[in-house]
C-alpha cells in the first residue's frame, strides 16, 4: 500500500518537529519510515500506530541528535573527497591547467611589476573575491532550500583554503612567528592569494555541482 501525500507530510513534519532540521538528511529518514509504513499497514496496522511503531523500531525515541552528527559526518567526508578530486582535476586536466597558468601569470606580472598600491588592491580583490561568492550563493541558497547537509559542507569548502591559508599570512611576516623581510612578505601574499583563489575556485564548482544535484531532488520531491 502506498502513502498519501498528506500521510507523508506527516512523517516529514514529525521528523522536522522532533530536530531534523536538515532536510536533505530527513528526507533520507523519510524514506526508510514510508516504507517500513507501508509494510506495517499491510500487515494491519492502523496508520498512526505503524509510524510509532517505525520510529520505536528504528531506535529514534524522539531525539535525533546523535543521528543528525553521525549522518553530517558522513555528508561531510563526501563533500570533503569531492573538494579534494576537483583540486586534483584542476592540476591536471589541460584547460583547467591553462587558464591557472594565465592567471597566475597575469598576476605575477601585477606583483613583479606594478606599484605597491596597486599590487595590494589587486591582492585584496584576490584573496576576498571569492570568499564573497561563497556568501552570496551560501545564503541564496539557503533562502531557497532551508538547511541542508550537502550545502553546509559544499560552502564550507569554498572557504576551506582561506581558513587554512590566512594562518600562513598571519605567522609569516616581519614581526611575525616567523620574520621575513617586507620584500618576502609581499610573496607571501603573492603566493598565498594565488593559491587560495585556485583552492577556492575548486569549492565554488563542487558548491555549483551539489547544489544542481539538490535542485534536482527538490523537483523529485515536488512531484510527489
Amino acid at each position: 500500500m502506498e502513502l498519501t501525500k498528506n500521510q507523508i507530510q506527516f512523517i516529514d513534519h514529525r521528523l522536522e518537529n522532533e530536530g531534523v532540521k536538515y532536510w536533505d538528511i530527513r528526507i533520507e529518514m523519510l524514506d526508510h519510515v514510508v516504507t517500513d509504513v507501508e509494510k506495517r499497514i499491510e500487515l494491519g496496522e492502523g496508520f498512526k500506530d505503524a509510524v510509532n511503531n517505525s520510529f520505536i523500531f528504528s531506535g529514534w525515541n524522539g531525539s535525533f541528535d546523535s543521528l543528525t552528527k553521525q549522518r553530517l559526518f558522513s555528508i561531510n567526508k563526501i563533500v570533503r573527497k569531492q573538494y579534494f578530486l576537483k583540486v586534483k582535476d584542476l592540476f591536471i586536466k589541460p584547460t583547467s591547467l591553462l587558464l591557472i597558468f594565465l592567471f597566475v601569470s597575469i598576476y605575477y606580472m601585477v606583483y613583479s611589476f606594478a606599484s605597491l598600491s596597486v599590487f595590494k588592491t589587486v591582492t585584496l580583490i584576490v584573496l576576498f573575491a571569492p570568499i564573497t561568492l561563497g556568501v552570496i550563493l551560501h545564503l541564496s541558497e539557503f533562502s531557497k532550500t532551508g538547511k541542508s547537509g550537502y550545502l553546509t559542507y559544499s560552502t564550507f569548502y569554498i572557504f576551506f583554503s582561506f581558513l587554512f591559508l590566512n594562518a600562513v599570512i598571519q605567522f609569516v611576516k616581519p614581526e611575525g612567528i616567523i620574520p621575513v623581510s617586507k620584500e618576502a612578505h609581499l610573496f607571501v601574499w603573492f603566493s598565498v592569494s594565488a593559491l587560495n583563489a585556485i583552492l577556492s575556485f575548486a569549492g565554488i564548482l563542487v558548491h555549483l555541482e551539489t547544489s544542481k544535484k539538490i535542485k534536482n531532488i527538490e523537483l523529485k520531491l515536488k512531484s510527489l
